[in-house]
């Protein structure tokens, strides 16, 4: 009886879906390639402010619940890394 009750306490009172939690794993990847991307820019006041944009920008909409908004934000995400990708690759 005291286990159980010891147990109810720690787990958390609201869960995250499956959905939510795939959702939040796609968000954290793409944050990190972002990031690795961004060291890879030659100049170091450049990668320093990408670095800083990038971490405002999660920063800003980490409070979005609505799932449709994340996938449009994730999806804009990726298409922000690919715009990154092309312009490392013409500076090489």
């Amino acid at each position: 009886m005291l286990l159980s009750a010891c147990l109810r306490k720690k787990i958390p009172q609201q869960t995250m879906s499956l959905k939510r939690f795939m959702l939040r794993v796609e968000a954290l990847k793409l944050y990190r390639n972002v990031l690795r991307q961004a060291q890879q820019l030659p100049d170091p006041t450049q990668r320093r402010d990408v670095q800083e944009w990038v971490r405002a920008d999660f920063d800003t909409h980490r409070h979005h619940e609505d799932e449709e908004t994340i996938k449009r934000l994730i999806m804009q995400g990726k298409q922000q890394l690919e715009e990154l990708e092309k312009t490392i690759k013409r500076t090489k």
